[in-house]
């Protein structure tokens, strides 16, 4: 069942009241009873775009902009992102789209199966995450407030620390830096002829 066109126009604001359980205390009314919280937003299935006027139907409750404006906000974000040249290794982000790229097979493949050209992707270098280190500090809920740690337990911390560094996350998240293969992908074409 297709759901009716609402807009802001349609809902009908009116003042209203209601009764809930309180007590005073030093002469203020408390509230016992909570008040269920509804936004307008929740009932509102199209809205006028706060930044180009255009009516647009949404796709999630708080949208305040059109398909094309934010479209067009994330082309302009990606843009102030640093370029910097691919090593043909580090993995590639396709910008807002939560696709991760390996390999520049991969990328090839992701272009033939979309009909689309490399030259058009917005790809963003990758980072490796890293474990975080353990301090003391996170001990501290357990101990009193002048609790300093042995030695000992200094020294293991350290060496657990420095374990940690060796270890892999094998996770991998986008960075701000952003990549063109255009140049890529025509050296790789001519070494390929």
């Amino acid at each position: 069942m297709e759901k009716v066109k609402v807009t802001r126009k349609d809902l009908e604001i009116k003042k209203g009241t209601i009764e809930v359980d309180c007590i005073v205390v030093d002469g203020k009314n408390i509230n016992l009873t909570p008040v269920n919280y509804q936004s307008i937003e929740k009932f509102i299935t199209h809205e006028d775009c706060c930044n180009c006027g255009r009516e647009f139907k949404k796709g999630n409750t708080y949208d305040i902009k059109c398909y094309t404006c934010r479209s067009l906000d994330s082309i302009e974000k990606f843009n102030q992102l640093q370029l910097v040249e691919w090593d043909g290794e580090t993995p590639l982000y396709l910008w807002d789209l939560d696709v991760y790229f390996f390999d520049y097979e991969s990328i090839e493949d992701y272009c033939f199966e979309n009909e689309t050209e490399i030259s058009e992707l917005r790809l963003v270098l990758c980072e490796k995450s890293h474990f975080s280190y353990v301090d003391y500090e996170d001990f501290a809920q357990e101990v009193h407030e002048d609790w300093e740690p042995s030695k000992e337990m200094k020294d293991k911390l350290e060496e657990f620390n420095k374990f940690l560094e060796s270890q892999s996350t094998d996770t991998w998240f986008p960075s701000k830096k952003r990549v063109d293969l255009t140049e890529f992908a025509k050296e790789v074409d001519h070494e390929v002829r």
